[in-house]
Order: structure tokens, then sequence, then C-alpha cells
């Protein structure tokens, strides 16, 4: 059975990378109407004849075989992880056929897709593109793409605290690890934890194709991302403690076509893919340190009692280029759970109050930088009393707010858990409920044809 490596563990003499190359080369040459073309396999996940990476695409598939093909990746909803593990899948089959074609290798099990474990901070270089795919950068390089804004990713955004949550599925407005009854879908109600944190955010810190789902699958690199969020889930599985995939059976029961290595057609089924062992002839992966910080591990069961939406922004937002600055507006009538979620504390609890920020229909065009969230109550930006929420990250914005046969249109939904912040602010000796207010600021530029609109945030205790 082959085995998966992470790209930063490949010997100097491993031509892993070099074969990958080979057969990328190899599948560019393909026409878009073949399966197994890298135009093909680009747009099973997102297709926009329209935006300029695809400007050269040549001819297409008929418009039936492009329905039940292409635009097909599944977000925000609970296929998410599933459907990736059977594209990669799939893909990987893909490129190990075309080396055998190559006389490169003798079979499909002979070459394995890598993974760029990023989060590994035993390793200095983690978070740097490996230079396979930045160097030279050029199109002699079948691994290089033009117009990724940053090689090297945040660490914040790389984090693994996700693989904390207990649950699968999102519960209100609370992530889940694998995302909401949602779909089949392309972009659905809302993310699950893993989706959005590492997965979203290494796409917009890399940004370029990779930024965008309709063109992401087209940077090499972007597989080896997928094969890190895939990874990702066996490990959050055998952490224990209550974790454990949904028992749905219409989760189990969906299916999803493909092309298997030879072009021909295919499909799994979710219940298909739930162990690496048994997708399609078999993978594991090397084992490659994967820190998860510290952190509560709440909601072990169902909540007690439901969340309430305490407090929202009243209109819509336009994103400014730079900082923006949003205030909270309580109810006219302060019940008594009301009243005492927002009264004061001499100090922090030792169980922190549930709490969650909640940036609703946030639509728009283009692709937006990753966003640092803060929090105040004061209404000023004085040292000390504004806590850092955490970073948001708008991965498919202009897909999501675009309506098709795969999506209404009605934009991201984000949730960030502010349940420390909000005790925090609490603690303050100027807390006041009333000034409630939070900032928005880009972390990198905001390109002229980007444009972003929040339909609401609210605050759910």
């Amino acid at each position: 059975m082959k085995q998966r490596n992470d790209v930063y563990q490949l010997g100097q003499n491993d031509n892993t990378l070099a074969l990958y190359a080979k057969a990328v080369a190899e599948m560019k040459t393909r026409k878009a109407t073949d399966p197994t073309s890298w135009s093909y396999q680009a747009a099973m996940h997102g297709f926009n004849a329209n935006n300029p990476f695809w400007k050269n695409v040549g001819q297409l598939p008929s418009n039936t075989e492009q329905a039940m093909y292409w635009n097909q990746c599944q977000h925000s909803s609970w296929y998410f992880i599933p459907w990736h593990r059977m594209y990669i899948a799939y893909f990987e089959q893909i490129v190990a056929q075309t080396l055998v074609d190559l006389g490169e290798i003798a079979s499909i099990d002979d070459w394995a897709l890598p993974f760029w474990n990023y989060s590994n901070t035993d390793n200095p270089d983690a978070l740097t593109i490996p230079p396979a795919f930045t160097t030279p950068a050029n199109n002699t390089n079948p691994l290089w793409i033009e117009g990724r804004v940053n090689p090297v990713l945040e660490q914040s955004d790389v984090s693994l605290q996700r693989l904390n949550i207990i649950p699968f599925v999102n519960q209100q407005v609370i992530p889940g690890f694998g995302g909401g009854d949602d779909g089949p879908i392309q972009f659905g109600h809302a993310s699950g934890g893993l989706e959005d944190l590492p997965h979203n955010h290494v796409h917009s810190d890399i940004g370029g194709a990779m930024g965008n789902p309709i063109t992401a699958a087209l940077d090499p690199i972007f597989w080896l991302h997928h094969a890190n969020i895939d990874r990702l889930w066996p490990i959050w599985l055998d952490l224990g403690a209550g974790r454990h995939n949904t028992s749905a059976a219409n989760w189990l029961s969906q299916s999803f076509p493909f092309h298997d290595g030879a072009g021909k057609d295919a499909e799994l089924k979710v219940s298909q893919v739930l162990e690496t062992k048994e997708v399609l002839s078999g993978y594991t992966y090397q084992a490659s340190y994967s820190p998860i910080p510290a952190q509560s591990q709440r909601r072990l069961t169902p909540l007690n009692q439901p969340l309430e939406l305490v407090a929202a922004s009243h209109i819509k937002q336009t994103l400014g280029r730079t900082q923006n600055v949003i205030p909270l507006a309580l109810p006219e009538h302060v019940h008594a759970r009301r009243k005492a979620l927002f009264s004061p504390l001499s100090s922090a609890p030792e169980t922190a109050t549930e709490a969650y920020l909640y940036f609703e229909n946030v639509t728009g065009k283009g692709v937006a930088p990753i966003y640092t969230v803060l929090m105040n109550t004061s209404g000023t930006e004085a040292e000390g009393q504004e806590f850092v929420v955490g970073r948001i990250s708008l991965f498919g914005l202009e897909v999501a707010s675009t309506p098709s046969i795969h999506h209404n249109g009605s934009g991201l939904n984000i949730a960030l858990d502010l349940s420390d912040v909000f005790d925090r602010l609490r603690t303050l000796p100027d807390w006041n409920a009333n000034q409630l207010t939070v900032r928005l600021v880009p972390t990198g530029d905001v390109l002229a044809d980007t444009d972003i609109t929040i339909g609401r945030i609210s605050l759910h205790c």
C-alpha cells in the first residue's frame, strides 16, 4: 500500500516531485475535453471562462458534461472533507497513470501525492511553499504558476486549534469539525472548523489562483495542501474523547461522480472513503509532527440551552480599503438572561461564557485578503481596551455570492469563537455593553476589483 509522504521529509535523491512535474507538464498538453487533462481536473473544482487564469483553456466539454463534472467542489457543508478526499484520490490515480504511460513508473501504486505539513513547528521551512514550486519562477517549471501573492504563510493561519472541536456537525452558529448538514452544494450555509482553519486561510494567504475556488486547482500546490487537509481528518478521529463522524444515512450514502486514471466514469460514496486504506487502492500517511494547541475542550455534549442572539449590527456594511468599525446594537428589551450576560465581571470565570461572533451573508466580488477581527467596548482603539478575536478568510467570496445551479448566491457565513475575549471585555473598568464595537482590518491590499459587503454581524451567547 502506498504512503503519502511529507514533502519536506522527501530525501535528497527522492524523485517524487520530479515525477509530479513531468506528469503535470504532460497533463497540461491535453485538451480540456480530456478528463485526464490538467484543465479538466482543475475545472472539476471550479471553472469560469471569464477568469483570466482560464483564458487559454481552449475547446470545452459539452454543457451537459460540464454540469455533471465541473464546479463540483463541496464547501461550507459536511461533504467538504469526503468530497475532497475522493477528488485528490482520483487525481493521484490520474497522475500515476500518466507516469506509467510516460514509462516513468511500472504501476500506478508506485507514485503517491506528497502532503505539505505547514503546521510543523519543528521545521523552520514549513510555512514556505516548497522550492520546487517556486524555482525557477517561470513557465519552464510545471509546478510554478504566476500570481501567487505570498510564498510564506502566516503561522496563525496554519493553527490546528480546530482539531479541539469535538462534534462533527455544526450546531447553530457553532462550527463542528466537518461542517453543517447542507448539500450537496458548491457553497452551503457555513464552514466546518477544519475547512475554515487551516484550509481557507492557506488559500487566502497564498492568493493568486489559490485564492479563488474557480481557479485554485490550477495551482500545483493545491493538491499538496489538500493532501494535508485530508491527513488531518484521521488525526482528529484518533484524538478520541467523543470525536466521530456523523452516522447520518444521507451523508454516508451520498455519491459523487469522477473519472479514474484511464479517464473513465467513476463514482464513490461517502461510506467508501471513511478509511484511507479503503479509498481506491488504499494509502497511508507518513508520521509528521502536527502540534495541536491546548484549548478548553467545550461542547463534549450538546448545548444545555440554545445560544441566543444578543446583539447585532443594524445595516449592511460595505468594507473600505483600510479598517472598518462596526457597532453592535443591543435589543430594546433586555431580559434577565441577557442582563446577566452583559453584567461586568471582577475576573474572568473559570469556565468561559459560550460566545460567538457571526458574520452573515458576506457577499462581493474579487479575491479578498484575510481580515483581523478586533472587539472593544469603548468605541476607541485605546491600548488595553481592544482584543483580537481572530482572523477571517473570505475564500470563495465571489463564487458564494453568485447564484448558479450549484448554490443560491447568499454569500459566506463565518463564525468566530470569542468566548475568552467576551469575558475579558467584561472585566474592563469601563465595560459598557451599549458600546460593543467590531473592527475589521485587512492584512493585505484590497484590490480595486474587490468589493465586500457584510449583511450582518451578530453576537450569540
